[in-house]
Parts: C-alpha cells; structure tokens; sequence
C-alpha cells in the first residue's frame, strides 16, 4: 500500500479551492479551513466537505445543524490562516454577517453555500459531512483562492470561453 505521505504529495497535484467552514455550537462560533469540498448532487442540492476525525469542530455537526461553506478568493489567504489554527477566537477582528440561522457567512466571499447537515459518514481519518443546499450566493468577478502542491496559489483567470 502507497505511504500516507506519498499519497498526499500525489493527490497534491489536484488543485482545489479553499473553503472556510462555519457554523456554531450554542453560543460559540466555528470556523475551519477545507479544501476536501465538492458538490454532490443537483437533485437534491447536496454538497460535502471532509473534515478531520480530531477537528474540535466536529462537535457543533450533527443531522439536521446549519452550516456554511465559504469559498475563499484569492484576496482572502489571511482568512485561510486564520481558520486553520487549531486555537483561539478565529473570528475576532474577522469580517462577517450572522445567517438567518446564525451562523457566520465571511464577508467579500468568492461564494456562500448555507446548508443544513443531511449525512456524516466515516471514512478512513476523516469524516465525510453532506449537506443540504438551503441558500447560494456568488461573485462572478471574483478569482478563486487556490491550494496547488502543498502551496496557497492565486489564480489569474484569462478570458473565459462559453462551451
């Protein structure tokens, strides 16, 4: 079987977003920094994102508990950093609104998918947390922030061709 750190420097070569994940527990607000997301399903609107077995923030996700994915652009790395650490208050001083739900939506956002949790489902060091579409905002002139071999990138988006 292929080493742990062979894999990730392999799978490494797929570039993704970065998504910061929000949501609360009780009066507590949750953030951390993803980029194992995708969309699932258009019908239903499903999309899931895997988080950590030892994320602390795993607590606040149960069935049926909102939650927001934002999808950061490229002039939010300092956004990337801040939800990544493991401690401390990661929204003080950050930009954001509270959801009719009230959870955190990080402002200037490349998008913003609210959902509610449908599924959690184990899988090898991560759990994998499906959610239900409930609302969708975007900017389509923003550029993604991109994680590229082990590296935060900005991508520069040349004219876009309609297929």
């Amino acid at each position: 079987m292929i080493e742990p750190r062979e894999f990730r420097n392999t799978v490494g070569h797929f570039a993704t977003g970065i998504t910061v994940i929000t949501t609360i527990n009780g009066k507590e607000k949750i953030g951390l920094t993803a980029n194992a997301f995708s969309s699932l399903s258009l019908d239903p609107p499903l999309i899931l994102v895997c988080i950590d077995k030892r994320s602390g923030s795993l607590k606040a996700l149960k069935r049926d508990h909102p939650f927001a994915v934002n999808l950061l652009k490229k002039s939010q790395e300092t956004e990337c950093w801040r939800y990544a650490k493991s401690s401390g208050d990661k929204f003080e001083g950050a930009a954001y609104k509270l959801s009719e739900d009230g959870v955190p939506i990080l402002e200037d956002n490349l998008a913003t998918i609210e959902c509610v949790v449908a599924d959690i489902i184990e899988g090898g060091d991560h759990y994998i947390v499906t959610g239900l579409v409930k609302n969708a905002s975007y900017d389509d002139q923003g550029e993604p922030l991109i994680f590229f071999r082990g590296k935060i990138e900005q991508l520069e988006l040349a004219k876009t061709v309609e297929l």
